[in-house]
């Protein structure tokens, strides 16, 4: 269950800006919400060419420039100092392949996700020395490597640090910090990514703007992509000028990888869910150089067969983490007490540091909370953790700290590393912090506006075209189609997804939900449901058809935020905190009965919570009486029952008449509520 959140629309704006710029409707729709109204704003953003400011506009680009032309003039061994995601490893690639079309002295350097961790150490410096490098230029790190960066300059190492991360108080002591969140810093553009950095350090070395661009923005593209900066500005500039070439990429491992992935036309989309995933997978699963290899390499055969190896990995990391989230659930449902919080903090041995940031973004989606994921080692464990927006991760982290080895992040995601014997007094620690708000951030979905299904055409699809690359900052629009009737639910792929056939007055629409089976689909044939979808276009015997992909779903009128602060109040009081809300929550015999009566009719199956509530239809039931009817009966083993997150299985079991003055938990609410 999700909070809908419909965009506010201008409509004098989007009037105005179809008759002074004699655009579509639609597309003036998108661009108010949008908030892309001025002139210039509305030219930038679809222009096609890929204008990039001036990189020495950023503090320090002349320091670092000078350092390194330097460096290869003089012939000294430089070693590019990456990281380990696909952002690390596509800068690594940019610069290295830059400096090597220099003829300069250049190998690289990536740490060992596992045994290394992120960005500099003193035992790689050592490394380095010991081979021979005189200037270090890191790329996706090293604005926090105060320590190791004094050490490399003990043993007459230069560093140039190239990065995109927050400085902390003091800037490490090197050559030049290019780091467009310098305070100091007063270039316009900030929110690069690591590899578009190195893009704006390789046209400044260069001096040809087009032909750097040309040879390097799709691996600046990939790097944009997957480190989920916003696409808007410089970053949509680069990601539409990679895209461009990636469709014509003379990178054979970008090609091959393509191939592996079974994708036929390549956009911004493609590369987050499906390609940068497998370059990821090195660094999680094995080694970050086959990776960084393939985006190098120049042989076809060595190409096909690290494609090949990533894919290989990916499915593995897949794999991993279906196992570790089951096993999470597996664990949430045994252990209900954890499901209350209002931080989840789950704990197990043997997960895999390198998927559980994945994972827990998944736990978050299904139970609408902030969630950290920590994996059990005898010593210092590892955690990685996804809030929901609204809620600052990092801050909550920070002011449980005194129990952490290690942490950083910003509010939606962060990581952390703990003693074992620390992680209950954490959990405790940094649900207290969360206690003491009034109510957490509900998990919503941003609908753009609402559509009429009589009048979608796939026009309007070729209109969208105009939006993308699609991405953080500048999503695939998502539009709201209500009060449709779902006639029939239609299995498809063998059960895989489901086609739901809907209709409203003279109008039918075809809708796909994917990744979920009729079994595990909670709706009935008959029901008024409102759909959130995003459009697209299929194209069969040279026929356009159009394409809606379900984002969302709930009961036409279905409140769903004031369904979503009950379950909060519920959960809380679960915990034992006794909230003033509760005194209303006391529930009637007949509301007893009503859900009985409910469930005898409807069978055993998976429900959830909106659509018992929009089925009971009573006025009187929310998500509060609902959620500790069912403790009851479940206790009064009148059902059978468990709940993670909305999802419910119920059971109607073949029991005798029972007293509700025996229920432990109906005496407790009736004290708590006052009605003694």
């Amino acid at each position: 269950m999700k909070k809908w959140v419909y965009s506010e629309l201008d409509k004098s704006m989007v009037k105005m800006l179809a008759e002074k710029y004699g655009l579509p409707a639609f597309t003036a729709i998108l661009l108010t919400i949008r908030n892309i109204t001025e002139q210039k704003s509305i030219e930038e953003f679809f222009d096609t060419d890929c204008r990039l400011p001036d990189p020495f506009e950023i503090k320090d680009m002349d320091r670092a420039v000078k350092r390194i032309k330097e460096a290869v003039k003089k012939g000294e061994k430089i070693c590019v100092y990456g990281d380990y995601d696909c952002d690390g490893v596509t800068a690594t690639a940019l610069l290295y392949s830059y400096l090597c079309s220099m003829f300069a002295d250049v190998m690289y350097y990536i740490p060992d996700r596992m045994t290394e961790g992120y960005g500099m150490n003193m035992d790689a410096v050592d490394k380095l020395y010991e081979q021979g490098v005189k200037l270090i230029v890191t790329v996706d790190n090293g604005i926090s490597a105060i320590d190791e960066i004094n050490y490399a300059e003990k043993l007459d190492i230069d560093v140039v640090v190239t990065d995109h991360h927050t400085p902390q108080d003091i800037l490490p002591k090197a050559c030049a910090v290019v780091d467009p969140h310098r305070i100091d810093d007063n270039s316009p553009f900030k929110d690069y990514c690591g590899a578009g950095i190195a893009l704006m350090l390789a046209i400044a070395i260069d001096g040809n703007r087009l032909q750097i661009v040309e040879n390097y923005s799709e691996l600046a593209a990939f790097g944009t992509i997957a480190d989920l900066v916003p696409l808007c500005s410089v970053n949509r500039a680069i990601v539409k000028a990679g895209l461009t070439q990636i469709c014509n990429t003379e990178r054979q491992g970008i090609a091959d990888l393509i191939d592996a992935a079974q994708i036929d036309n390549v956009s911004a989309g493609n590369i987050a869910f499906r390609l940068a995933p497998r370059i990821n997978a090195a660094g999680r699963l094995g080694s970050p150089y086959d990776a960084l290899e393939l985006l190098l390499t120049e042989d076809g055969e060595r190409s096909f067969e690290l494609a090949q190896k990533l894919s290989e990995l990916n499915s593995k990391r897949q794999s991993i983490e279906n196992d570790i989230y089951d096993s999470i659930c597996e664990k949430l449902n045994r252990e209900e007490r954890l499901t209350c919080d209002r931080v989840l903090v789950v704990s197990g041995k043997g997960w895999n540091a390198g998927v559980i940031g994945i994972v827990a973004s998944k736990i978050t989606e299904r139970f609408g909370k902030p969630c950290i994921i920590i994996s059990e080692d005898d010593e210092i464990c590892k955690a990685s953790g996804r809030s929901v927006q609204g809620f600052s991760l990092v801050d909550a982290i920070f002011a449980c700290s005194g129990y952490l080895t290690k942490f950083g992040g910003h509010p939606m995601a962060a990581g952390l590393s703990i003693k074992k014997e620390n992680i209950e007094a954490f959990r405790k620690a940094i649900n207290d912090y969360a206690d003491k708000l009034d109510s957490m951030p509900l998990l919503s979905v941003k609908i753009d506006c609402k559509l009429n299904p009589g009048t979608i055409v796939t026009d309007m699809v070729h209109q969208l075209s105009h939006f993308e690359p699609f991405g953080y900052g500048n999503p695939k629009p998502v539009f709201g189609i209500n009060n449709m009737l779902l006639e029939k639910i239609v299995p498809m792929s063998g059960g895989k997804h489901i086609k739901l056939c809907v209709s409203r007055g003279n109008s039918r629409l075809n809708l796909m939900k994917f990744s979920t089976s009729p079994e595990e689909f909670p709706y009935k044939e008959g029901m008024l449901l409102d759909f959130a979808v995003a459009l697209d276009i299929n194209i069969y015997k040279q026929k356009e058809y159009l394409s809606f992909s379900i984002r969302d779903i709930k009961p036409s009128e279905f409140d769903s935020e004031k369904a979503m602060l009950e379950e909060q109040l519920y959960d809380q009081y679960k915990k034992g905190v006794i909230r003033p809300e509760i005194k209303d929550k006391y529930p009637t015999r007949d509301e007893f009965a009503a859900i009985y009566r409910y469930i005898k009719k409807t069978g055993k199956g998976l429900y959830t919570v909106d659509s018992v509530l929009s089925a009971l239809g009573s006025p009187t039931i929310g998500a509060f009486k609902m959620l500790i009817i069912f403790d009851i009966m479940k206790e009064l083993q009148l059902i059978k029952y468990s709940r993670a997150g909305d999802d419910m299985m119920l059971e109607l079991l073949d029991s005798p008449k029972v007293d509700l003055n025996s229920s432990e938990i109906y005496k407790r609410l009736k004290e708590d509520t006052g009605n003694v």
